[in-house]
């Protein structure tokens, strides 16, 4: 049988992700500053509502029916079609105990 048209890997090499796996559902892989994630004091969670500190502002993480949402610009663009936000991630290390220095950023 025929081959189907390769992709081209030049969006991938501009990010220098040439030879990534997309992540499960076809997402791209988006690198996350996740040692940076989820800092001392910089998440507070009070039931399904979290608030995240990052920078000179707080975004609030919901969680419904399972899903995260964020009131910042990255999900306000974005949806969840290409993962979370760096606000849910600081927010689910955070639900799994995960501690680390510095902050949001």
């Amino acid at each position: 049988p025929p081959r189907p048209p390769r992709r081209s890997a030049a969006p991938a090499s501009r990010h220098h992700l040439a030879g990534v796996q997309p992540l499960p559902g076809g997402r791209p892989h988006r690198r996350q500053p996740v040692p940076r994630v989820a800092g001392a004091g910089a998440v507070t969670l009070d039931g399904a509502v979290a608030s995240v500190a990052s920078g000179e502002r707080r975004y609030q993480v919901r969680e419904s029916d399972g899903r995260l949402t964020c009131t910042c610009q990255w999900w306000a663009d974005y949806r969840g079609k290409r993962g979370p936000c760096k606000h849910a991630l600081a927010v689910t290390m955070v639900r799994r105990g995960a501690t680390v220095t510095g902050g949001v950023r």
